[in-house]
């Protein structure tokens, strides 16, 4: 009964490491100082932890993910929809596909474009 009472009385920390989102290098991680890469780390981000150990972060830059997406232009499969759509018509359908394709987080988009009645 002692050690339940011990163990719920304590209280489990988490490091702001853990959360926190370096703008340049993205998460950091919880490790001794001296494993630390170009010393590449912030203090008083591992609470829980010995004063030694550091919130390290990675000394490469983060890589930006290519999230992208095929529009298909041939035969109007997916862009423009009709053969008779006007520039304007064209365009607000463009638009409209490009503002569903940010919401979902793609960062780029593949065109083929071929001229109608050119293969």
């Amino acid at each position: 009964l002692l050690i339940f009472l011990i163990f719920s009385s304590y209280q489990v920390r988490a490091n702001t490491c853990d959360t926190y989102n370096h703008p340049q290098y993205g998460f950091g991680e919880c490790i001794h100082q001296s494993l630390c890469p170009n010393d590449l780390y912030l203090t008083s981000l591992c609470e829980s932890k010995p004063m030694d150990v550091k919130c390290c972060f990675s000394s490469q830059p983060i890589k930006e993910e290519f999230r992208a997406t095929w529009i298909a232009t041939v035969s109007n499969i997916d862009w423009p929809s009709t053969r008779t759509a006007t520039p304007t018509q064209q365009q607000s359908e463009l638009l409209n596909i490009l503002n569903a394709l940010q919401k979902l987080n793609m960062n780029a988009v593949v065109f083929q474009v071929v001229y109608n009645n050119v293969t």
